[in-house]
């Protein structure tokens, strides 16, 4: 299935927040009044690598949104003040308030391409609709989802009617 009723974008895009929550890693508020909380077992930061590298029991969590994982990478620019790319890796959980949710093994943001990709047995929610594949891809800037499966296994979606998702959530 190539397109998928829209909805995965907002199951994605949870994740990420677009790049608010980058933009506010590691645990620093951006002015707006909203800081991301990053929490850990371990924290290893290197400058020379431009690269913050959290594991452990991680838990990232913004006004809505909370992100855990075994390990969370992130790749700064030059002057390590904008995170150009983001992975959470292992056992990755993505919650919003609204119910929105999505589960993968690996969950990659790469904030120069405006690319969100899900993968490893990929699943995402939205209004009690559901889509899941392998590998969930958003390419931000296009308004477009690719859903794929593999060898072994096939994307599923199951879509409620309007007035069923209410029921559903």
């Amino acid at each position: 299935m190539r397109r998928s009723a829209g909805w995965t974008c907002g199951a994605l895009l949870l994740f990420f927040a677009a790049s608010a929550m980058a933009g506010e890693i590691p645990s620093e508020s951006t002015g707006t009044g909203r800081p991301t909380t990053v929490t850990a077992d371990r924290l290893e930061v290197s400058r020379k690598e431009r690269r913050a590298i959290y594991t452990g029991n991680v838990v990232a969590t913004t006004t809505d949104l909370t992100v855990t994982a075994d390990r969370m990478e992130f790749e700064f620019d030059e002057k390590m003040e904008a995170v150009e790319r983001m992975v959470a890796i292992g056992d990755v959980q993505i919650s919003r308030s609204d119910g929105t949710r999505a589960v993968s093994q690996q969950a990659t943001y790469d904030v120069l391409q405006e690319r969100v990709v899900l993968e490893g047995k990929a699943v995402a929610w939205r209004r009690g609709n559901m889509v899941s594949g392998m590998r969930i891809t958003l390419f931000i800037t296009e308004d477009r989802e690719l859903v794929q499966g593999d060898e072994r296994g096939r994307v599923t979606a199951v879509i409620y009617p309007k007035e069923q998702q209410e029921q559903a959530r």
